[in-house]
């Protein structure tokens, strides 16, 4: 399994993992966009396979389960078809079915709010980030990012083909001691949403900037059922805010106006080898001149996903975490803004070899991308008319 230090192997299998899948095509872009049940994923394979299938843009966005498996064992279930491999050509094939049954879609957006998690790290008297990984009474530490992130997609008739569910906290409800196989509460949230809106509809779990963030569900007894009931029950509870959501929103079919996306890649210095040198992707993809999506490579941190939001200028701005959007590197694992990392707190100085600052570069570049894509920047020098009063 993958997620925590020292655990043993799974004992079974307590609730399917999955691999969702859309495709967003336009005249002038095209982008799959996968959700899968793992800690963490990074395909060139798969990714060159993708490109191959026409499809420039490939999100490979992880849920961060730590209820998962390792996929860089080599030798399980055989050497001569690893683990990775399987799980490669499954999601491949999943993506030939969506691209297969393309669709015209009207797509919109809206958002919810509720705090289900705490930020595990606290400065003391001194400054220092002292790190919470338990919160047993579940005391609301900040600062988090309450808001429920929701896209839409309908069909030409009105149906509800897609729901993608957008939020930012670490999927460890379950704990180290856990050792079955489990999506966590965003496959508790995944389903939950999919029996609100009925059958035909697929949901989709994005992990946001979680990398400072623990849920204050917390399931540590050794009775097993009782802590599937604490998965379920913050799913559920995440899962009530988006059907909130969803009929709050406006009734209107939405938009079908507009797609493009842009990639780019950044060098930054490794944190610890100054002689060493990491590249890290930012993929952002524009809906309907509206939806702003920037995808970042590892566990950011909260102060990030704020500062995107803020800075983008769009009603709906989203940054996609733990998601593999290039051929890149993997900052290993943690994308600590610079505040975190000057109080340090686990992941702000260890478990991280980005250099100080990489965080917000690719937030920059992300949002560099945003504002290009909609026509923002001139290649000649310019400034709007003077105005006198």
């Amino acid at each position: 399994m993958w997620g925590y230090e020292g655990r043993d192997v799974s004992t079974g299998v307590h609730d399917p993992l999955y691999a969702t899948v859309l495709i967003l095509t336009s005249s002038e872009a095209k982008v799959a966009i996968v959700s899968w049940d793992v800690c963490e994923f990074q395909s060139p394979w798969l990714r060159k396979q993708v490109g191959e299938l026409g499809i420039p843009h490939l999100l490979l966005c992880s849920t961060h389960t730590h209820g998962g498996p390792d996929l860089l064992q080599a030798d399980f279930p055989s050497a001569e078809k690893p683990l990775l491999r399987i799980v490669e050509e499954r999601i491949l094939g999943a993506i030939r079915e969506a691209q297969a049954g393309a669709f015209p879609a009207y797509i919109s957006a809206g958002a919810g709010s509720i705090q289900l998690g705490y930020n595990r790290i606290q400065r003391d008297r001194e400054g220092l980030g002292i790190t919470w990984f338990e919160n047993p009474e579940r005391i609301p530490f900040g600062p988090v990012d309450p808001t429920v992130g929701v896209i839409r997609i309908k069909d030409n008739t009105g149906r509800i083909r897609a729901v993608l569910v957008h939020y930012a906290c670490h999927a460890v409800v379950l704990g180290p001691e856990n050792r079955l196989i489990s999506a966590d509460y965003p496959g508790a949230t995944t389903k939950a949403v999919e029996e609100a809106i009925g059958p035909g509809a697929y949901c989709m779990f994005i992990q946001g900037a979680s990398g400072d963030i623990n849920p204050l569900f917390l399931a540590r007894s050794p009775d097993v059922d009782q802590n599937f009931a604490m998965v379920d029950k913050m799913g559920r509870t995440l899962a009530g805010e988006v059907t909130e959501t969803l009929e709050r929103m406006d009734k209107a079919p939405g938009k079908s106006e507009s797609l493009r996306a842009a990639c780019d890649t950044i060098v930054v210095p490794n944190r610890w080898d100054k002689e060493k040198k990491l590249t890290l992707g930012v993929a952002s993809v524009l809906l309907n001149a509206e939806i702003g999506i920037v995808s970042l490579p590892g566990e950011s941190f909260i102060e990030l996903q704020r500062t995107l939001r803020a800075r983008a200028e769009l009603p709906y701005t989203f940054l996609f975490g733990c998601t593999d959007n290039s051929y890149q590197d993997w900052p290993d694992y943690y994308l600590p803004d610079i505040q975190s990392a000057a109080h340090a707190g686990y992941g702000a100085s260890d478990s991280t070899e980005a250099g100080l600052g990489a965080g917000e570069q690719l937030v920059n570049a992300g949002l560099i991308q945003l504002f290009t894509m909609r026509g923002m920047f001139r290649d000649k020098p310019w400034r709007p008319p003077a105005k006198s009063f």
